[in-house]
């Protein structure tokens, strides 16, 4: 989901209005975030949805779909706010489903319905009947129709349930709930408090280090110069028996709401809120985009000496600091990165862009403020602290969250510079920079063109009745298979401004390939290649590319922000004649090296584009020594090395910065070498259909595995060989899957059936 102000650290909506939080939970060896979604209105306009993500490791998301819809009389209009409880072989959600009667109501007294839904679900996504457990009249006598958001957990064997409320006489409240079981909820007490708003939303009752507390989102108190700031409030109370402590927020900032938490296998208590709120007075211009508001970073909680709460982003955050580096004054630096300042005089000043955060020591006021157009109406909110102790910064590409005195204070907002290299200064301070790369996407450039998939086998080209059209070129097929996979991909080519190229465009989006590096032109058109096979499913290539787009592609086109995030590099050698594509690998190359990325080459030999097959020969050598991946065929070897002998052509291979040599040999399966020795994986053996891709396939897929398994530039040449076994058993296991059908990337399995 690349494109303006999209960030590489948040989780936004593909499209539409995102608001809270639901069902946090980890189940499966996956963290699962679902959400409040309206597709297709950035405005939020149509009724909600819960939407759902995942992730391995709380810093790289995919996206999954839409899992609960409103289409159930008792929740025709919206699947609201809640919860999940995870167990060892399936969730159960549980949720309000929103009803509007029709009518001349007021819709606080009479005219509303919430219902306290519960849904089963094996997997996280897909989802059982649903079952309502509470409707109105279940509610104690003292509540208004406003009744909502449970969260449910298990607590020594008994289901326990907080439901936000709006009493008759408009008071907020939380009630809570007890139960053997789900069909056993019993109503058993009510907290509220006095001059607290009419409407208590979104609650959480939890421990951390022996102290209990009430979290929820007032509605209705009063605006205050340092406290209440936003419109609706988000925060929580210390709870002693019936006793609640004076109400703390959880952050002063612009933008956030609707927290929830959940626990992770490690025994952390993470909160995950709304990066937005209800009915600001200020605008968000991604909704002239399609899109509006994210969720914050998932946040550590802890208590701290005094009792209160103590917000930090994840420890798993620290693994994407790349570069450190003083801000002396001022510098530009591309989003996105972290700030971290101490040692503060009695004067502070610390701007991101047009974000500015100062403290005074002698009125001790700490100030987030714009002193430009990029909060879009957004103002000042401050607080007043007795001191400054530390200040850390995550800028992502269009919000900010600022954790004060280690957490004690938070304040985010969202912010939108027009570009993502920013200046950012400190005075007053001793302030660092560190680049934050999430690394997690695979970068692919070359040719993608449409393979033209004959009707018939083993047979002459004139004897084929018809051909019927697919997506097809090396480096697209990569990236197509690490999407399938759940990661993260973009490709980087150009097309023709023509039909064949809409259909690559469509079709890698399909796949979930980040098109957005894609160039077009009209001075040539998309490559075709026309496709013959054996019986055995074997293919050969008839290529039209004289020129074709790819091959005009603009070096200048290659900038340092499409490798951002970029895990690996992968190219072939069908783009490196002698045309302008050449230099944008060398281009691309350059700063995916600089960045920290894995490069990787295929050579993938198609000798019918190359009149001097010692051209070729020797740009594939003026390629490998750049490398640390090179995946060569059995069928490759000899040309390549001009050694039959895998033996003796590995001190060759070893040139330069290759650490991985990947032998494949076809149904016989795949040899990988480093300096640690070697490792081989057989096939399971199956009747091929199509064998189109399949090599293509088969790395795609082992990068894939290599990065979940935590293997990265800096490790890759002391991998251990039983990873890397482990990466060619699922590479070998891939392929075995997608030969049995047609096509290149539609015949791509999804990791549900690999598993």
């Amino acid at each position: 989901m690349k494109g303006k102000w999209r960030q590489n650290l948040h989780i936004e909506p593909p499209e539409g209005w995102m608001n809270d939080p639901n069902g946090l939970c980890f189940f499966d060896g996956l963290y699962h975030v679902y959400f409040q979604y309206s597709p297709g209105t950035p405005n939020g306009e149509s009724v909600r949805r819960w939407g759902h993500y995942v992730s391995p490791d709380l810093l790289s998301w995919k996206y999954k779909g839409i899992v609960l819809d409103a289409d159930i009389p008792e929740d025709k209009d919206g699947v609201f706010s809640g919860s999940a409880v995870a167990f060892e072989d399936h969730v159960e959600f549980f949720y309000t489903g929103n009803v509007m009667e029709e009518g001349d109501y007021d819709y606080v007294l009479e005219g509303r319905g919430a219902n306290v839904i519960h849904v089963l679900s094996p997997d996280g996504s897909s989802m059982s009947s649903k079952k309502v457990l509470l409707r109105n009249s279940d509610y104690p006598d003292f509540c208004s129709c406003h009744v909502r958001d449970p969260k449910v957990w298990i607590e020594d064997g008994v289901y326990k349930m907080v439901l936000g409320a709006r009493t008759k006489d408009d008071k907020g409240c939380v009630l809570l709930y007890e139960g053997k079981s789900i069909d056993s909820l019993e109503y058993k007490k009510c907290f509220s408090a006095p001059d607290m708003g009419y409407m208590w939303e979104c609650p959480d009752l939890f421990e951390l280090e022996g102290k209990k507390f009430l979290a929820f989102c007032p509605q209705g108190i009063p605006q205050g110069e340092f406290k209440y700031q936003n419109l609706f409030q988000s925060g929580y109370f210390t709870v002693d028996g019936d006793a609640l402590s004076d109400f703390e927020e959880f952050d002063y900032g612009f933008d956030f709401y609707a927290p929830q938490t959940f626990v992770t296998p490690d025994g952390r208590r993470l909160l995950i809120g709304w990066m937005g709120i209800g009915d600001g007075s200020y605008t968000n211009p991604t909704t002239d985009l399609g899109w509006q508001h994210c969720l914050t970073l998932p946040r550590e909680l802890t208590a701290g000496s005094d009792g209160k709460i103590l917000q930090n982003p994840i420890r798993e955050l620290d693994s994407l600091k790349k570069i450190t580096k003083p801000v002396d004054g001022e510098a530009w630096e591309g989003l996105p990165f972290e700030v971290d300042a101490a040692g503060f005089d009695d004067s502070v000043s610390v701007s991101v862009s047009g974000a500015e955060i100062t403290w005074d020591k002698a009125s001790g006021v700490l100030s987030l403020h714009f002193t430009n157009d990029e909060g879009y109406g957004r103002g000042e909110r401050k607080i007043r602290i007795s001191s400054l102790e530390s200040l850390r910064i995550i800028a992502d590409v269009s919000s900010l969250e600022i954790y004060i005195n280690g957490g004690r204070y938070v304040m985010c907002t969202r912010f939108y510079p027009e570009h993502r290299q920013v200046k950012v200064s400190a005075s007053g301070a001793v302030a660092s920079l560190s680049r934050l790369r999430l690394n997690d996407t695979l970068v692919a450039i070359g040719e993608a063109l449409i393979d033209f998939i004959p009707d018939r086998k083993a047979c002459e080209f004139y004897e084929v009745g018809s051909f019927s059209p697919a997506t097809g070129g090396a480096p697209a097929n990569v990236c197509g298979a690490f999407s399938k996979l759940g990661g993260k991909s973009r490709m980087i080519t150009q097309l023709g401004r023509d039909p064949f190229g809409d259909v690559i465009t469509r079709t890698l989006n399909e796949a979930g390939v980040d098109t957005s590096c894609i160039s077009y032109t009209s001075e040539a058109n998309t490559a075709l290649a026309f496709v013959s096979q054996t019986a055995d499913g074997k293919s050969t290539y008839s290529f039209y590319r004289n020129p074709s787009a790819d091959m005009l592609f603009d070096p200048s086109a290659i900038k340092a922000e499409m490798f951002d995030d970029c895990y690996a590099l992968h190219f072939c050698s069908v783009s490196l004649g002698d045309f302008p594509m050449k230099d944008a690998h060398r281009a691309a190359i350059t700063i995916a090296r600089r960045q920290g990325a894995i490069v990787s080459f295929d050579p993938n030999l198609r000798f019918m584009l190359w009149d001097d097959k010692d051209a070729l020969k020797r740009v594939i050598w003026e390629f490998i020594p750049d490398c640390d991946i090179v995946k060569i065929s059995d069928e490759e070897l000899e040309f390549i090395t001009g050694c039959s002998d895998i033996g003796e052509a590995l001190p060759l291979l070893f040139a330069g910065s290759v650490k991985l040599v990947i032998l494949t040999k076809g149904k016989d399966g795949a040899d990988c070498y480093s300096s640690l020795g070697c490792v081989s994986s057989a096939i399971t053996k199956v009747t091929a259909v199509d064998t189109t891709g399949a090599g293509d396939g088969f790395i795609g897929s082992f990068l894939w595995k290599l990065r979940s398994l935590g293997i990265g530039k800096e490790n890759l040449g002391e991998c251990p060989l039983a990873v890397i076994k482990e990466c060619l058993d699922f590479a070998n296991r891939f392929c075995a899957i997608s030969v049995q059908r047609k096509g290149a990337i539609p015949s791509y399995p999804e990791l549900d059936e690999i598993k």
